[in-house]
């Protein structure tokens, strides 16, 4: 009995020691884990002068586009060899040649015809000549002689009738000229419209040219964008070779590379489009196709499509925020001076593709954060990573 009364009591005891220790163990102690603040990238606020561009787009089109016409009739007898689409012709070069043989006999009756009437006026004039003296003999007033005894009428028809035969050889001579279609400027064929053999009649149509000292190329821009540029007004178009406007740098693409040219607003068209309520501002480029030297670019073809960044106005004290701050339309991020991430509402003077601007809104001992964070939070803390 003895044996299991020892082994018995010490379980026992054991038991109670164990549930003694377990009732009066303190509980560890919880440790919150430090909130760790978002690092980010921030970037100085200052205030500066910035010089604003504005942006726009549109094709290019020449100054001054001509469709010739034929002002005779008659068979296209020679072409040159710039007369084809894409030719290259200088002023005054003759691009058709139409048969002259009936207006070089035209103008040789015309010829005949004028000497015809210039004896008839000498013979007139003499026979009235004749006829006041022998009414001078008469011994009467040479102011009571009838006209028809001085044969003034018949003087006067044949006065008229050399006029009008210098007039007939002056539009004879005219139109053996416009059997040689020339060049109005120095330009380029857009269009051939009728070639050798082919019969022209008046107004007939014989190409599509367009002069290549100037091109145009008409900017969109909206009521925003104008508060920005010092544009002449629409007054201003009458006035030729102007190009004291805006600077503006045109940017195409040709074979896969980006190249650019200078040119200058020069006029705006003083009207807004009903559909985009944009108004329209035009810039003109010299020598497009490069023919002074094109510094080796390649031609500014009619119709390319080009970018264009317009010199605008200088802005004073303005804070410039890189577009990598903004959030929306108006919502930019800032770490403040007690590191937080403030999403601040600003009003937007001006954007470009790198920056927006602003007048008001935040503060220059605050910083603007450039990273990229997925869902911003107001007030969450934030490292600047220049700290580290």
């Amino acid at each position: 009995m003895k044996r299991f009364i020892l082994p018995v009591s010490i379980i026992l005891l054991s038991s109670a020691l164990t549930a003694a220790m377990i009732l009066h163990k303190k509980e560890p102690e919880k440790k919150i884990p430090p909130k760790t603040a978002l690092l980010v990238d921030t970037a100085d606020l200052k205030k500066q002068d910035i010089k604003l561009t504005v942006s726009s787009q549109g094709n290019i089109a020449p100054r001054t586009e001509t469709t010739l016409i034929s002002e005779i009739s008659g068979v296209v007898l020679e072409v040159s060899p710039k007369f084809v689409a894409g030719g290259f012709f200088e002023k005054g070069e003759v691009l058709l040649k139409l048969n002259p043989t009936d207006y070089e006999v035209e103008l040789q009756q015309a010829r005949a015809n004028l000497l015809s009437m210039q004896a008839k006026f000498t013979q007139e004039k003499a026979l009235a000549e004749q006829a006041v003296q022998e009414w001078a003999l008469s011994g009467r007033s040479i102011d009571q002689a009838p006209l028809l005894a001085l044969r003034t009428p018949y003087l006067e028809e044949a006065k008229a009738n050399v006029l009008f035969a210098e007039a007939s050889l002056k539009k004879a001579r005219r139109k053996l000229e416009q059997t040689l279609i020339r060049a109005p400027y120095k330009g380029m064929v857009k269009s051939k419209l009728v070639d050798v053999g082919q019969y022209v009649s008046v107004g007939t149509q014989l190409a599509n040219t367009f002069a290549v000292d100037f091109a145009e190329v008409r900017l969109p821009l909206t009521d925003q964008d104008i508060a920005y540029l010092d544009l002449p007004g629409p007054a201003d178009a009458a006035v030729t070779g102007d190009m004291s406007g805006p600077k503006v740098e045109l940017a195409c693409i040709i074979g896969g590379i980006t190249y650019r040219w200078h040119a200058r607003i020069v006029r705006t068209e003083g009207i807004v489009d009903q559909r985009t309520r944009v108004h329209f501002a035009v810039a003109r480029i010299s020598d497009p196709y490069g023919l002074n030297g094109n510094d080796g670019r390649p031609p500014l073809a009619m119709g390319s499509f080009v970018e264009a960044r317009i010199d605008g106005t200088t802005a004073k004290g303005v804070i410039a925020i890189p577009r990598h701050s903004l959030r929306g339309m108006n919502r930019i991020l800032i770490m403040d001076t007690q590191h937080r991430l403030r999403l601040r509402e600003v009003n937007i003077l001006f954007t470009d593709e790198d920056y927006v601007y602003v007048k008001e809104g935040v503060s220059l001992d605050e910083y603007a954060i450039v990273s990229a964070i997925e869902e911003p939070v107001d007030g969450m803390s934030v490292r600047d990573s220049r700290e580290l």
